[in-house]
């Protein structure tokens, strides 16, 4: 089997994922208001990590192909992070939003992945990340680099904006589950 046969998975696997969010995204909640600079903020990060690697300070991070053994990893944890992003998002329904923001109508999520962490959409997103730079080296490692500070931003923002619109449930959900990997952090 070809090594570049990987990074063409990878890359086909993040394509599916776009595709599958952005029309999943048809006839969500609306949000109270506007987040025009996290969006744009979202799609520089993204541009960004597609753009770095080409510069030659950044030339050792173009390691793709790897070994097939490698390539392997790479996209099975690619692929089981986005299993666990897509379940999560699936069970957030209409309550889901690109950015952090309250929804109209927004309803507290614990039950499915939410039973067992308050961000598996980003504990998925990483694994993805991590997998994808296995395999494609450059761009991937400046991706998961910048959503992996990203992300982390997002869980204390999400966490103090959930406390806000929940102050019953949320710090007690808060309490039972961890953020991102369970029974660790």
């Amino acid at each position: 089997m070809h090594p570049l046969i990987f990074v063409w998975l990878i890359d086909a696997f993040w394509l599916v994922l776009v595709i599958y969010l952005t029309v999943s995204a048809i006839g969500v909640k609306p949000e109270t208001q506007g987040h025009l600079v996290q969006s744009v903020g979202l799609l520089f990060a993204i541009v960004a990590a597609f753009v770095l690697p080409r510069f030659a300070i950044f030339h050792f991070l173009n390691f793709a192909p790897v070994a097939p053994a490698l390539g392997w990893i790479g996209v099975v944890l690619c692929a089981a992070g986005m299993i666990v992003l897509v379940r999560a998002r699936q069970h957030l329904g209409r309550n889901w939003s690109q950015t952090v923001s309250v929804k109209r109508g927004h309803e507290l999520v614990t039950s499915g992945p939410y039973r067992y962490v308050r961000h598996p959409m980003y504990g998925g997103g990483l694994v993805a990340c991590i997998g994808s730079a296995i395999v494609g080296g450059g761009a991937w490692v400046f991706l998961l680099v910048i959503l992996g500070t990203l992300f982390l931003w997002r869980i204390t923002a999400e966490d103090k904006l959930m406390t806000q619109q929940f102050p019953n449930d949320y710090p007690d959900y808060r309490r039972r589950t961890k953020a991102l990997i369970p029974f660790v952090w």
